[in-house]
C-alpha cells in the first residue's frame, strides 16, 4: 500500500467514529429475539409448555390485533418502529465525525481537536483585540469558526481586523479543509481588567 493511502486511512479513522455500538446492540436485539424464537419453536415441536407464548399463538393473535389494540397504539407502535428503522438508516449511511480535523503535512498524518482549534483562534483574536482571555469564545463547527467578542466598555472593536487575525490563525494551522471564520462583536462591554 502507498503511503498517501495509508496515510488517508488513518486520518478518515482519527475523524470519524465508527458505528460499531450501534452495529453490536442491533446484532444483540435481532439475536435475542430469533433465540427466543427458535427456543419457543424447539418447545413446541417437543410438546412442551411455551416460556411467553407458542409460535401458533402468537399466530393466531396476529388476525386480532386491530381489535385488540385501539387505533392509536397501532399507530404509535407503528411510528416508533419507522422512528427506529429510519434512525438505522441514518447511522448506516451518514458517518459519525469527530471533533477533529486534519492538518496538511508531507510526512505524517497529522489530527487536531476542533477545541484546540477554537484555542488558537481564541487567543489570536484577544491578543489581535488587547482583551482579557475571558473576553474571547470561539467554536467550530463542522462548516465555520465563530468567534464571540465580548469588548471592554468604551473600547471600539473593528470587526474586519478581527476577522482578519482569526483567519491568519486558520491559515497557519494547515487544515486540509479550510473553514471560514466569523466574528460577532458583542453590543455591551465587559468591565475593563
Amino acid at each position: 500500500m502507498n503511503q498517501g493511502r495509508i496515510t488517508n486511512r488513518i486520518i478518515r479513522r482519527e475523524t470519524h467514529s465508527s458505528r460499531t455500538g450501534l452495529s453490536v446492540l442491533t446484532a444483540v436485539l435481532l439475536l435475542v429475539a430469533c433465540l427466543w424464537l427458535g427456543t419457543e419453536s424447539v418447545l413446541s415441536l417437543l410438546g412442551q409448555p411455551a416460556l411467553l407464548a407458542s409460535p401458533g399463538h402468537l399466530a393466531s393473535l396476529v388476525p386480532a390485533v386491530p381489535e385488540a389494540v385501539l387505533p392509536a397504539g397501532l399507530v404509535a407502535g407503528g411510528t416508533v418502529v419507522a422512528l427506529a428503522g429510519a434512525a438505522l438508516l441514518l447511522a448506516a449511511v451518514r458517518g459519525g465525525r469527530r471533533g477533529r480535523r486534519a492538518m496538511l503535512s508531507g510526512r505524517s498524518a497529522l489530527v487536531v481537536d476542533d477545541e484546540t482549534i477554537a484555542a488558537a483562534i481564541s487567543r489570536k483574536v484577544r491578543l489581535a483585540a488587547n482583551l482579557a482571555p475571558g473576553q474571547v469564545a470561539t467554536t467550530v463547527t463542522r462548516n465555520r469558526a465563530m468567534v464571540h467578542v465580548h469588548p471592554t466598555s468604551g473600547m471600539t472593536l473593528d470587526p474586519a481586523v478581527l476577522t482578519a487575525a482569526a483567519a491568519e490563525e486558520l491559515a497557519s494551522l494547515r487544515l486540509r479543509k479550510t473553514i471560514p471564520a466569523q466574528v460577532r462583536v458583542a453590543t455591551e462591554g465587559a468591565v475593563g481588567r
